[in-house]
């Protein structure tokens, strides 16, 4: 697929055991419902039904008003709930900011701080013409570090790469590191940055990242059920992760990278953390809420899209991250002007989570919102068939609900449907549509950025 794709590929870089069951929940426990039910459940049905995700669940925050909604099958086989555990991968990365912004305002260290300064004896960070890294470098994407560090680029077929990844390999890794970019030059998302960042801070604070991350911010949050390691007595509210298949997958390990993607935690919890950050915007002195108030600075100078530290922050001044992993997916978010808050925690590596939080946005604001259209399992069978694609030969393949594109000698890839007859194809950010003419399928378009290719149907 990767060579018969290729046009594609270069169009896309020049023009830009089951677990034991949960234990049944008292009325106590019982997660909290609202108006708007049956409206998140018209656009959240669809995707389980699309086997798009084995499960999701919702969090909805309106001003102080919470209502949690699960669908799929949870590790018990019923739906999840607000207090099943999910892999947050780089929503991990506000929290590691967040410990930074509280470090800064106990004098501990601060933004312009060399990362350098903050290794042991002998162990150097990089330098590019004599540019140093600093903290805000690594918290905000700056510091000219690649995505990864290159003894785990080197390893990158391996499922579990950073599996065993400790001190002695980082600091290896740190003295054979050549920077991409100058520092402050320009931002590109770097896990091997975030996670030396929390690496950093943990040894500054006394104890490494795991015991800081728990004393400083989720211990004083009143958490209880974020972790980087789940402990035996909710093993069993941990959600099994699933890839694009619904295949279930093992879980990442993140090693001393973890300030980069390495937290679980729930529903309820980071319903917790809105609520905590549209107090610290409010201005209030409770714990942590001035450290939060210090994220939300805009970082970026110019109108449109921001981001503070660590948060994005849309067109809109929403403030959102994103978290993928090997089998989940994250969003959490909130919107200051009017105290509202999504978090949509998924046990699948789908990236199409993301765009159902702009529409729960619209429906806390009262609006209406049509339900997603996903194909039917005869809709996609009208698109199976093969296609010319400048030369090569590209079969769509439907399998019930799924559909897949395959290349000559090539492992098929899934295209997840964002309509009945757009999909996303994620490995290649590319969007595919199928034209019809005269009640028959012609052709399938595939879209990477303003690029547009036609393969004409052959059969």
């Amino acid at each position: 697929m990767r060579h018969v794709l290729a046009i594609v590929a270069v169009v896309a870089c020049s023009g830009g055991a089951p677990p034991p069951a949960t234990p049944v929940k008292t009325a106590v426990d019982r997660d909290p419902e609202g108006p708007h039910r049956a409206a998140i459940a018209q656009q959240m049905q669809p995707m389980i039904d699309a086997e798009l995700a084995s499960a999701i669940v919702v969090g909805l925050y309106d001003a102080g008003k919470l209502e949690i909604y699960g669908f799929g099958k949870g590790p018990n086989g019923a739906p999840p709930t607000g207090r099943t555990i999910f892999e947050l991968g780089a929503v991990t990365k506000v929290y590691t900011a967040l410990l930074l912004a509280d470090s800064i305002q106990r004098r501990e260290v601060a933004l312009d701080t060399p990362a350098g300064e903050l290794l042991p004896p002998g162990v150097t960070a990089p330098v590019r013409d004599k540019q140093v890294i600093t903290l805000h470098h690594l918290v905000n994407h700056s510091s000219g570090l690649p995505p990864l560090p290159p003894s785990v680029v080197a390893k990158a077929n391996v499922s579990d790469p950073l599996a065993g990844y400790d001190d002695s390999r980082l600091y290896a890794d740190l003295v054979q590191t050549q920077l991409v970019a100058l520092p402050g030059e320009r931002i590109q998302i770097s896990e091997y940055g975030s996670g030396l960042l929390g690496h950093l801070l943990g040894r500054k604070i006394g104890t490494d990242y795991a015991e800081a991350i728990e004393a400083r911010v989720t211990k004083p949050m009143g958490f209880r059920d974020t972790f980087l390691a789940v402990p035996a007595d909710a093993a069993a509210r941990r959600a099994q992760g699933t890839d694009q298949d619904l295949v279930a997958v093992k879980p990442w390990s993140w090693g001393v990278l973890a300030g980069a993607g390495g937290l679980l935690s729930s529903v309820r919890d980071q319903l917790k953390l809105i609520d905590a950050e549209l107090d610290g915007a409010a201005g209030s002195k409770q714990a942590l809420r001035p450290a939060m108030r210090f994220t939300q600075e805009a970082q970026l100078q110019g109108a449109g899209a921001n981001m503070g530290l660590a948060w994005q922050i849309d067109r809109d001044g929403r403030y959102w991250h994103n978290g993928t992993t090997n089998g989940f997916h994250a969003f959490v978010g909130f919107d200051v002007k009017a105290r509202r808050g999504i978090v949509i925690l998924a046990a699948s590596a789908t990236p199409l989570i993301d765009q159902v939080s702009i529409r729960f946005y619209k429906i806390l604001a009262g609006e209406a919102v049509p339900a997603p259209k996903v194909p039917t399992a005869a809709q996609l069978a009208m698109y199976a068939g093969t296609y010319d694609f400048a030369g090569s030969a590209l079969k769509m393949v439907a399998d019930g609900k799924r559909l897949y594109v395959e290349g000559p000698g090539e492992p098929r890839i899934r295209m997840l449907p964002i309509s009945d007859r757009e999909f996303w194809i994620h490995s290649l950010q590319a969007i595919v549509v199928f034209q019809e003419d005269g009640g028959k399928i012609v052709r399938a378009v595939f879209i990477v950025g303003d690029q547009q290719m036609a393969a004409p149907r052959k059969d």
